[in-house]
């Protein structure tokens, strides 16, 4: 019994201090793995075709090249509205979305002549979902 606490309590110590000195606790993923997630993003992002939202207006980025990055993180931080205002139903998809686009996240990126994402055009909910498909479509490339 008090070997396990012990196993447990150095695990625990060797995550804690990965942490804190920002060694990365995420593996990147494999080709094969992002396909699959990029199949499974847009299978998701299907789902959500016919929501009835067209009261709200989102942000919606349409580079899909040097700023992949900021691109993400636009449609990232526009999901997060959307998780607020769709039906409960529906709410479990968009937060697989979010949490399945955060595996592409590049935490180092940083490219200041890409727009942030407020500059982009304010669409309604169909025109975003078209957007963020084909972004999708585009990273499988």
């Amino acid at each position: 019994m008090m070997c396990k606490a012990l196993i447990s309590g150095c695990i625990a110590a060797v995550i804690l201090m990965t942490t804190a000195y920002g060694g990365p606790l995420k593996t990147t993923l494999s080709l094969p793995q992002k396909e699959e997630l990029l199949e499974a993003l847009i299978n998701d992002l299907k789902l959500l075709k016919d929501i009835d939202n067209n009261f709200l207006d989102f942000y919606t980025p349409n580079d899909k090249q040097e700023c992949k990055q900021t691109t993400l993180a636009c449609f990232l931080k526009e999901l997060k509205v959307l998780e607020q205002d769709v039906e409960e139903k529906d709410k479990q998809t968009v937060i697989n979305i979010e949490k399945n686009l955060e595996d592409f996240k590049d935490p180092d990126f940083s490219n200041p002549t890409c727009k942030k994402c407020e500059s982009n055009e304010m669409k309604k909910f169909p025109e975003f979902h078209q957007e963020m498909t084909s972004f999708l479509e585009s990273m499988r490339k």
